[in-house]
């Protein structure tokens, strides 16, 4: 029997200065990324690179947000992650150019 749940698929935190693994579908889990949101806590610009994987780090093919530019104090709701969906055993990735830059994403778990 399939079950479909509403999650925090991340809670909110920091992003690292280099290509990371921000959630992990487990093996018997897809999920659909709803809303991811990346702010700018930081007193100066940064950019945001995030995309989904099937192992390993991010390519130009699976990246679907590049090196995108967020002014201090900015939040950025992205269209380009809404709907993705991760099949099971696959990541959403992401960094930022600088630290200070926090996200959270929500979305569904189907089991």
């Amino acid at each position: 029997m399939t079950t479909v749940t509403l999650v925090q698929l991340v809670a909110p935190v920091a992003l690292a200065t280099s290509d990371t693994a921000v959630y992990i579908a487990g093996t018997q889990t897809t999920a659909q990324i709803g809303r991811a949101v990346f702010t700018n806590t930081g007193a100066s610009a940064v950019t945001i690179t995030a995309g989904i994987t099937t192992g390993g780090a991010l390519a130009a093919s699976t990246t679907m947000i590049s090196a995108r530019s967020l002014a201090p104090g900015e939040s950025y709701v992205s269209p380009e992650l809404s709907g993705a969906v991760l099949p099971a055993a696959s990541a959403l990735r992401a960094y930022a150019s600088a630290s200070g830059v926090n996200v959270t994403v929500s979305g569904l778990k189907i089991q």
